[in-house]
C-alpha cells in the first residue's frame, strides 16, 4: 500500500532497517534503496516513495540536499532523518525544509523507534485520506451546487483560485452574468476565560452575526448574496459576495465593533476581482495582529504597504548579544521574577515597535528568543523535543493570545519550565517525566467534564505530542487514552458512591456524552456496571 526509500550509505544498517520491523504489518508493501543522497535524489524522483528514510552524513550529496532537491517535485513524501549526529542546526534546517516528520538516532532503540514509523505510517494515511476528501470535493464542485463553502475559501488560502472560479460558479449561477464585490473578513475567537474545549459551531454563528453587522454598517444591508465561511482552528476566514452596484461604497469604519468582546475582527478591502482574493485574505489574516498594540479595538483594517512611511519599513528588531546573555543567565539561575520581568520588558519593546514594522520581522523577534531558549536546552543535553510543543517551532502560538503581554508571559512560563529541567541535572527522559504525570493528572482532573486530547495536554505542559506519547508507553506501559480513562472512571467511583448524583450524573460529569460508551467502558475497568458498582455501597 505504501512504498518506503532508505538512503544510507551504511549496507549494514540499509539491510538492518530492511528487517528492523515487520513493513507489512506498517502497511509498507515496497522497500527500495540507495547507497548516496545522488543515488537517493534519482531513485526517489523514479519510484515517487511515500516515505523516504535517509542518512544525513553521506557522500556525493547529504540527506537535507537530497531532501531539498526532491521536495519540490514530491511534495506527499514524508522525510525521516536517520542519524547519529544530534544536533540541533540540523535538526533545525530540517525542520525548515518542510516536509521532515521526525529523526531517528542511531543507534535505534526498537520501541521508540518503532513508535516514530508508526506516527509516520498514521500521518500518510490522514494525507491519503485528506487527498481522496480533496479529490471527492472537487468533484463535489463540478456536479452539485452544494459544494461546501468552506472548502472553497480553503481553496482560496492555498493559492488555488481556479478550484475557487469553479466552485462560486456554481453557488452564483443563478445569478446569471451579474457583477460581483467580494468582501473578505478574519475573525478570531479568544475567549477571556479560556476553556480546553472548542465550540466551533458556536464561533461560527458567532462570526457570521458579527459578519452582518458589519455588512450592515458597510452597505446597508446585512444579507449578502452568499456567504462563504472556513473555520481553522480559532480563526475564521469569510468572503461575502455582494451585487455590485456602482455607486456602492465600502465604508472603512473605526467605529464598527463586534457584538462579543472574545472576537476579533479583521475586514479586508473588496474587490470585484476574485484574482485578487487570496492576496487580500492574507493582508486580512495579518491585520488581525494589530490587537497586540492597538489595544482598544476589535475591529482592524489591513494597512497596505504604501501607506507605511518609507523610513518605518526599514525598522528591524533584533537582540543583541547583552540581551541573550540576560535570557540565558536567566534560564542558568531559575529565577521565575527575572525571566518573567525580562518578558514583560520584551513584549512592551515590540508593542512600541509593531506599529512601524512589518509583523513579519515581530514575529521574527519572537523566534529568535525561541531560538535562544532552544539551542540552550540542546548545548545542556535537554532533548528538545521534550520542551517544546508544536506551537513553538511553528510560532503558531501568536494567535491563541487576546494581548502581546500574554503570549510573553506564555513564553516566560515555558523558559522556566526548561531552566527546572536544567537545574535537575537531568533529562526528561528520567526524573522530570514522573513529575510530569502528576501534573497532568491534576490538569484533567480540573477539566473532568471535557474532552482532553493529547495535544492539549501537550500544548500545555510545552511538549511535542508524539514525544509525549512515548514516554506514557515507556514510562507507564500505557497509551494517553488509557490514562485519561482510567482517571474518568476513577472519579465515577468516588461520584458513585454520593447517592444525590444520579448515574446518568455520573456519565456527564465525568466527560462521556454517550451513557451506552460510559457503561461499558466502566465495566471494562472495574468488571461491573456503574450500578452494580453503587449498589456495592447500598445505594
Amino acid at each position: 500500500m505504501y512504498k518506503l526509500l532508505i538512503v544510507e550509505d551504511e549496507h549494514l544498517i540499509r539491510a538492518g532497517l530492511h528487517h528492523y520491523f515487520n513493513w507489512s504489518e506498517l502497511g509498507v508493501t515496497t522497500i527500495v534503496e540507495a547507497d548516496n543522497g545522488r543515488e537517493g535524489m534519482l531513485t526517489a524522483l523514479r519510484e515517487e516513495p511515500d516515505l523516504i528514510i535517509t542518512d544525513i552524513r553521506m557522500p556525493e550529496m547529504d540527506g537535507l540536499q537530497m531532501i531539498e532537491h526532491i521536495r519540490a517535485a514530491l511534495p506527499d513524501t514524508l522525510f525521516i532523518i536517520l542519524t547519529g549526529f544530534n544536533d540541533f542546526d540540523y535538526a533545525q534546517k530540517a525542520i525548515r525544509l518542510g516536509g521532515v516528520h521526525a529523526f531517528l538516532l542511531k543507534p535505534m532503540e526498537y520501541e521508540e523507534s518503532l513508535s516514530t514509523i508508526q506516527s509516520c505510517m498514521a500521518t500518510l494515511k490522514q494525507r491519503r485520506n485528506d487527498k481522496i476528501l480533496r479529490t471527492e470535493l472537487e468533484q463535489q464542485a463540478r456536479e452539485t451546487t452544494s459544494f461546501k463553502n468552506n472548502q472553497l475559501v480553503k481553496f482560496l488560502l492555498e493559492d488555488e483560485h481556479a478550484a475557487w472560479e469553479e466552485g462560486i460558479s456554481l453557488q452564483l449561477r443563478d445569478f446569471g452574468s451579474m457583477a460581483f464585490t467580494y468582501q473578505p473578513f478574519v475573525l478570531t475567537w479568544l475567549p477571556i476565560a479560556t476553556t480546553p474545549t472548542y465550540e466551533r459551531k458556536a464561533f461560527r454563528q458567532k462570526a457570521e452575526h458579527s459578519i452582518q453587522t458589519a455588512l450592515e454598517t458597510m452597505y446597508g444591508t446585512s444579507i449578502p448574496m452568499h456567504l462563504f465561511v472556513y473555520i481553522d482552528r480559532a480563526k475564521c476566514y469569510a468572503i461575502a459576495v455582494m451585487e455590485d452596484h456602482k455607486n456602492m461604497q465600502e465604508i472603512m469604519n473605526a467605529s464598527l465593533s463586534t457584538t462579543d468582546s472574545s472576537l476579533f475582527m479583521a475586514i479586508g478591502r473588496s474587490t470585484t476581482d476574485s484574482s485578487q482574493l487570496t492576496q487580500r485574505l492574507r493582508l486580512t489574516d495579518q491585520a488581525l495582529y494589530q490587537r497586540y498594540f492597538q489595544t482598544n479595538r476589535q475591529v482592524l483594517f489591513p494597512i497596505e504597504v504604501s501607506e507605511v512611511p518609507a523610513r518605518a519599513k526599514d525598522v528591524r528588531l533584533l537582540l543583541d548579544e547583552g540581551v541573550k546573555n540576560r535570557v540565558i543567565s536567566g534560564l542558568e539561575t531559575g529565577n521565575t521574577t527575572d525571566i518573567e520581568q525580562l518578558m514583560h520588558q520584551f513584549a512592551q519593546d515590540l508593542i512600541t515597535h509593531l506599529p512601524h514594522t512589518s509583523t513579519d520581522r515581530g514575529f521574527a523577534f519572537i523566534q529568535e528568543i525561541i531560538a535562544i531558549t532552544l539551542r540552550f536546552a540542546h548545548r545542556n543535553g535537554i532533548p528538545v523535543e521534550g520542551v517544546y510543543s508544536e506551537k513553538l517551532l511553528k510560532l503558531t502560538c501568536v494567535d491563541d493570545f487576546r494581548t502581546l503581554e500574554a503570549l510573553f508571559s506564555w513564553l516566560a512560563a515555558w523558559m522556566v519550565q526548561v531552566s527546572e529541567v536544567y537545574r535537575n541535572e537531568s533529562t526528561l527522559a528520567n526524573h522530570p517525566d514522573v513529575l510530569i504525570f502528576e501534573h497532568i493528572e491534576a490538569y484533567i482532573k480540573e477539566h473532568i467534564d471535557q474532552d482532553i486530547t493529547l495535544q492539549m495536554v501537550a500544548d500545555r505542559f510545552f511538549y511535542n505530542p508524539s514525544y509525549l506519547s512515548r514516554i506514557f508507553k515507556r514510562k507507564l506501559d500505557k497509551n494517553y487514552m488509557r490514562f485519561v480513562t482510567e482517571i474518568r472512571i476513577q472519579y465515577a467511583q468516588e461520584c458513585l458512591k454520593k447517592p444525590e448524583y444520579l448515574v446518568t450524573d455520573v456519565c456527564t460529569m465525568c466527560g462521556y456524552k454517550s451513557y451506552k460508551h460510559f457503561v461499558k467502558t466502566f465495566r471494562s475497568i472495574t468488571h461491573m456496571t456503574p450500578t452494580d458498582y453503587r449498589k456495592k455501597w447500598g445505594w
